[in-house]
């Protein structure tokens, strides 16, 4: 791909994981009353935010497999954002994003003063 069709890719991407973040409204009628519990989608949002920001930053690398987990993720029916669990899905956004932007390391200084790197 070059380096636009990846730029573009990217900022759909972006758009679809904001518009994730943001709990949907109920529907009224038969079926399932939401797609996405609302409590879930509260508890991933910052994470959400925070991927979609990372995915709009071109100075962050970041590879297809990720591009395609993330997308995996807030498109998969059977995946842990769409069940009621909200712990499970937390977890699962929590490592997409160390992934992606990377978990801070904490070290310490001779004197006993943490720093993060």
């Amino acid at each position: 791909m070059t380096h636009t069709r990846i730029y573009v890719k990217r900022q759909k991407l972006a758009r679809r994981i904001e518009r994730a973040a943001v709990p949907e409204r109920p529907h009224i009628g038969r079926g399932p009353r939401y797609l996405v519990q609302p409590s879930v989608t509260t508890a991933c949002a910052p994470a959400l935010h925070a991927i979609g920001a990372a995915l709009r930053d071109e100075s962050i690398e970041i590879d297809n497999a990720t591009l395609e987990a993330l997308k995996r993720f807030i498109t998969d029916g059977s995946g842990p954002f769409f069940d009621r669990n909200s712990t499970a899905a937390v977890r699962e956004i929590v490592r997409l994003h160390d992934v992606i932007v990377g978990a801070t390391q904490v070290v310490f200084d001779e004197e006993h003063f943490a720093i993060a790197v």
